[in-house]
């Protein structure tokens, strides 16, 4: 019964999918890409990934910028209509507990907007190197339709579990929280390349993306808190800009934190919104293509393994050396060379 039921879920899901891709005239049955022209698709070690990083951002940089920049423009305006100084006049507990629930449905809202747009930009990132015909309508699209519920899904199961493992980690005090975090982030870069590219389950999403990110444990672990630093530096440098227009209300609330609804106001003005989505727009590229690094490397040390959702020439199942390069090809045409040559004669052993 459970079975049926599922296969009637998916059936219907796959008919709604055709009606809204034939409805946006966007071409479903020619979907097959051969992810393994990517850029990306190459094994790494730091100094390599980096510069993978930084070649492919570069790149792509116009196409990357303007739509972080519309993204970040959304979110911006939508946090900035929340209206987060009202807690600072209010002293009575119930009222200010009113307040809170009161912003529960505006702060949903921008939660679900981030989603969907951090959703589509790591689609893009993934397929738009390798597919040119697209656009961002159809990768939008597509993206929603087709990967929106299932990843919904693993990130609140994510959630679920870094909840888990924070406080687990608090119990080991900084250091383990630290590490909690990181371990957290480093399983949430693998999901959305795991489920974009192979396309499997949830369950086997979930047993992929485990065993990707445990491949090169330490490795990984160490690429993500050096990621992470970079990042930050780079975000504290381009907040500490945009802030020089508004220096005079930061630091009056430095030396009088009563005007701190002062500063909060600032989130609504143009101006401040404007600069901040640039800022923003420059960084939010750069974690798409830094978990794309992660999977591609990882997924080069798996050598043999079968990614059931695709299909070779043959119709049978492509392995990861069909996948990931000639060099296992070439290495077995050698050996089939030497194995059928003829043994040396006498002669060609004689110096």
């Amino acid at each position: 019964m459970i079975y049926t039921t599922h296969k009637f879920i998916k059936r219907a899901s796959t008919c709604f999918e055709i009606c809204i891709f034939t409805f946006l005239n966007i071409n479903i049955f020619n979907t097959m890409v051969d992810y393994t022209k990517h850029p990306l698709s190459k094994k790494y070690d730091l100094d390599t990934a980096l510069g993978s990083i930084w070649e492919f951002y570069k790149k792509w940089f116009g196409n990357l910028f303007i739509i972080s920049f519309i993204f970040s423009l959304i979110i911006t305006y939508l946090s900035g209509r929340v209206n987060v100084s009202e807690i600072y006049s209010v002293t009575d507990p119930e009222e200010m507990l009113a307040i809170f629930r009161s912003m529960i449905g505006p702060y949903m809202l921008i939660i679900l907007v981030s989603f969907i747009f951090t959703l589509i930009l790591q689609y893009y990132v993934i397929r738009k190197p390798v597919d040119p015909d697209s656009n961002i309508l159809s990768i939008g699209t597509t993206a929603i339709i087709k990967y929106f519920l299932p990843l919904l899904v693993l990130y609140i199961l994510l959630g679920l579990f870094a909840m888990v493992a924070i406080i687990l980690g608090v119990f080991l005090l900084f250091v383990g929280a630290l590490f909690a975090v990181i371990y957290v982030v480093m399983i949430f870069a693998f999901i959305a390349p795991v489920l974009i590219i192979e396309n499997p389950g949830l369950g086997d999403t979930i047993t992929t993306t485990i065993s990707l990110s445990h491949k090169r444990f330490w490795p990984n672990i160490g690429w993500v808190a050096v990621f992470g630093i970079l990042v930050m530096v780079i975000s504290f440098v381009l907040g500490a800009i945009i802030m020089i227009p508004f220096g005079g209300s930061f630091f009056r609330t430095i030396m009088n934190p009563e005007n701190a609804s002062e500063l909060l106001n600032l989130t609504s003005k143009p101006s401040f919104i404007i600069l901040n989505s640039l800022a923003n727009a420059l960084t939010m590229p750069l974690f798409p293509i830094f978990s794309l690094v992660l999977y591609f490397n990882a997924r080069s040390n798996n050598v043999g393994e079968v990614i059931s959702d695709q299909t070779g020439e043959d119709g049978g199942p492509v392995k990861i050396e069909d996948l990931y390069g000639d060099m296992t090809r070439n290495k077995k045409k050698e050996l089939n060379k030497k194995a059928d040559s003829p043994p040396p004669s006498v002669e060609d052993l004689t110096p």
